[in-house]
């Protein structure tokens, strides 16, 4: 764990995997991510309604899927770490006033959600 998604509209353009690996890495270096447990994907909306419907607008949320049993004081570490990480590979949208960034984290149960990781 984490199982990360990143949410967008389709007019969201950055490289994802450098995003995905600095992500990577900054949760990591934090002692309360493996990095044999992290799994990123991108979920692009090819439909979506931003504000008053202006093509124009982009919108992104990352959505963090983690065991139970972390702090909120981690919790709110992972977030702040993909908030800022936003930030800066979307600052120029940011200027220009045409992004919607937001984070999400959802825990997971133990014993209810299973993973079977056969690539350690």
């Amino acid at each position: 764990m984490p199982h990360i998604t990143f949410e967008c509209s389709k007019n969201v353009e950055i490289d994802f995997n450098c995003f995905f690996e600095e992500l990577a890495e900054k949760l990591v270096a934090t002692g309360h991510a493996s990095k044999m447990g992290i799994k990123c994907r991108v979920v692009t909306g090819d439909n979506y309604y931003i504000i008053d419907g202006n093509p124009d607008y982009q919108m992104v949320n990352l959505l963090f899927r983690l065991r139970e049993g972390r702090s909120k004081e981690t919790l709110l570490e992972f977030s702040e770490i993909g908030m800022s990480l936003m930030e800066t590979y979307f600052e120029k949208e940011i200027t220009a006033k045409k992004i919607i960034l937001s984070t999400e984290i959802k825990e997971l149960i133990k014993g209810q959600d299973l993973t079977k990781n056969s690539i350690r």
